[in-house]
């Protein structure tokens, strides 16, 4: 009775802060908004995290855990999922066609893997503890690519020396978040919310360990700053300057156009 008692408290807290991870890149977001441009950040990481709210909701609900076992992890995907598609709307708005493009195609295989494994799930399988099985499984494989999305931007932070396009806060929630959720699986003896979560729990301390490192280091010019630079540099290089035009300039008028000027003024 204790131990599912304070199962249920880890829940919550690890519900609320699930839900601060979800909620992270509002900030991002609202930079989005204001410049008109997803510039250098990645939709990965958006479109990870609306296919694990997806795949844990459905794990949550009673179609697949047995009655309400599971309540706050449906609760929490629920809450996440209709951020995650606000974020998506507004990356898809905001970006490059090209960029663009690819979320779509990303979004494309969410929502074919989700239906399929729903599918199967619902109509091929029918006791909870396999389709647990079928839908945990997927759900831990998105849980470990969602706490290591962040890392997709790692490239570009190790060449721009600058965590600039790499939440911190995201980063920090998912560390917090993948504590949380594996002391609640350790509780209900739950092997498929522990694993995704002990790798979650690595992937974000690397997460906070790069973010550190390079926050402490000097920062480079800020990638549009350097295309501007790069850009006038452009203009000077084709700024030729023509002799033709000087001697235009410095070139004494007609004695008659001199005369005529005397005569008006």
């Amino acid at each position: 009775m204790l131990t599912s008692l304070i199962r249920s408290g880890v829940g919550i807290l690890g519900s609320a802060i699930s839900l601060l991870m979800y909620a992270a890149p509002i900030t991002t977001f609202k930079r989005v908004i204001q410049k008109r441009s997803t510039e250098d950040f990645s939709g990965f990481p958006y479109a990870i995290a609306l296919f694990n709210c997806l795949i844990y909701m459905w794990y949550g609900s009673p179609l697949i855990s047995n009655g309400l076992e599971n309540i706050v992890v449906l609760v929490v995907n629920c809450l996440g999922l209709l951020l995650e598609f606000c974020f998506v709307s507004i990356y898809l708005t905001f970006a490059p066609p090209k960029v663009k493009r690819t979320m779509l195609r990303m979004l494309v295989g969410v929502f074919t893997l989700f239906g399929t494994v729903a599918t199967i799930s619902f109509f091929a399988l029918h006791d909870h503890k396999h389709k647990k099985v079928l839908v945990g499984t997927t759900g831990m494989v998105a849980t470990v690519t969602l706490y290591g999305s962040p890392l997709s931007v790692i490239k570009l932070v190790i060449q721009t020396k600058s965590v600039e396009f790499m939440p911190f806060s995201l980063s920090l929630f998912a560390f917090m978040s993948s504590i949380l959720w594996l002391t609640y699986g350790a509780l209900g003896k739950d092997i498929l919310i522990m694993a995704p979560n002990f790798l979650g729990l690595a992937l974000g301390l690397v997460q906070m360990v790069v973010y550190c490192i390079y926050r402490l280091k000097k920062k480079s010019p800020r990638i549009e700053d350097r295309k501007l630079d790069a850009g006038k540099t452009q203009v000077k290089e084709n700024t030729v300057e023509h002799p033709a035009c000087e001697s235009e300039k410095t070139k004494p008028l007609p004695a008659d156009q001199d005369i005529e000027m005397q005569v008006k003024a």
